[in-house]
């Protein structure tokens, strides 16, 4: 019975010295919101009981609206006590610059570690999951309303124009824009020069270009922004003013930085002769186009007018034209026209009875050519009423011919 007890009691105790053997991974970061920009300094520490022959892989900690940097002799060897033993290990220091404001969770990360297992002393590799990790990114509050959002020790615009203001057609002018920042990364600096929606110019921005330093953890450097304009046409134009407002973390005020609008002056494109293909072009459309126009008054314009023609004659041949025609002849008193428009609208229709008219007819020729007395308007006014109560049938058809073998 004391060996039972006595292995119940072995059991745990080894089992507790193993778990004591395994690495420690600890990590360290502010628990305070770091500035936007501005580093946070963040460092895994990795101890064994024995030694590692090689050293630890360690998380990259990339994220997104994260930047990271490893300092000079960001990773060395650590010694610290454990349970009264003396342990080894590798400290890797990290400085994390938040691009924007809000929290930042790292996620789940682990540690590589590959370590001297301290019974058999071969090496044994683990892997040592970190413990949860948010960083909190804020904006001061004198800068919150700032648009773009520059935190820096330090800011600075320097401009540079590369051309003639007095610009001919075709021609180009550069504008160079370079910032300087101290106290975080260039990386923040926002676009400085801003589109330019004019018909007079075009603008053809190139890549921005970035260099970075590092000084015992304090970031600076410089963004320079290019762009180069060709006129189009002629005209007053300008390439508009940059106002830039920037939060100077050391006095906690915004500061401005203006830079004046450049005035252009574009000439009008000169006038260029045509070239041969132009020419030829411009000859092959008008040579097409006479020949249409040819064609045309050749072909096309005869039949026209031969149509027009006939419906005019069959416009002017209609019952109702002539009718019109005999009714203005009777109101101008002129016989001749009426008996010629008369016999016309006889042979058109099948009136019903045109004895009136005719009678009246008759009777007013009677007296203009019997000498006794000239025909008055009355006689004229009765052959006009005989007129409107005259009342057309419809046109002739023509007969049929009888067949030629009856």
């Amino acid at each position: 019975m004391r060996y039972v007890i006595f292995l119940m009691l072995l059991f745990p105790i080894r089992g507790f010295a193993q778990a004591s053997e395994q690495p420690q991974v600890t990590i360290a970061a502010p628990s305070d919101p770091v500035v936007v920009g501005q580093p946070a300094i963040v460092r895994i520490k990795v101890l064994v009981p024995t030694f590692m022959p090689s050293p630890p892989v360690f998380p990259s900690l990339e994220k997104e609206n994260l930047l990271v940097r490893l300092p000079e002799g960001a990773s060395g060897p650590i010694s610290e006590s454990v349970e009264g033993e003396t342990w080894s290990g590798v400290q890797r220091s990290y400085r994390l610059y938040p691009l924007q404001a809000g929290d930042i969770d790292l996620g789940a990360l682990d540690v590589s570690v590959t370590f001297a297992d301290p019974e058999t002393n071969e090496p044994k590799q683990v892997s040592v999951p970190l413990p949860a990790l948010t960083l909190t990114a804020t904006v001061p509050e004198g800068a919150r309303d700032l648009n773009p959002l520059i935190l820096a020790t330090d800011f600075g615009l320097n401009q540079q124009i590369e051309g003639e203001t007095d610009m001919q057609n075709g021609g180009a002018i550069t504008r160079r824009l370079t910032a300087k920042i101290s106290g975080t990364t260039p990386f923040l600096i926002p676009t400085m020069i801003p589109e330019v929606q004019d018909p007079l110019l075009r603008a053809y921005p190139k890549e921005p270009r970035f260099a970075e330093n590092e000084d015992r953890g304090v970031l600076s450097g410089q963004r320079v922004d290019e762009v180069v304009y060709l006129a189009q046409d002629g005209g007053e134009t300008q390439l508009p003013a940059i106002s830039v407002q920037w939060y100077n973390l050391e006095t906690d005020n915004v500061e401005t930085i203006d830079i004046q609008a450049v005035s252009l002056t574009l000439a009008p494109p000169k006038w260029e002769p045509p070239d041969a293909d132009t020419i030829r072009t411009f000859v092959f459309w008008i040579t097409l186009l006479a020949l249409a126009i040819w064609a045309f008054m050749r072909f096309l314009r005869p039949r026209i007018n031969s149509w027009r023609t006939k419906r005019r004659i069959a416009y002017e041949a209609s019952p109702k034209i002539v009718q019109k025609k005999l009714k203005h002849a009777l109101q101008e008193h002129d016989l001749s026209a009426a008996y010629s428009a008369l016999d016309s609208l006889k042979a058109l229709c099948d009136p019903p009875d045109v004895a009136g008219i005719e009678n009246r007819l008759a009777d007013i020729g009677a007296r203009r050519y019997s000498g006794k007395a000239f025909p008055n308007a009355e006689e004229w006014s009765e052959a006009i009423a005989e007129l409107k109560s005259l009342r057309l049938m419809s046109e002739k058809r023509p007969e049929k011919l009888p067949p030629l073998n009856p």
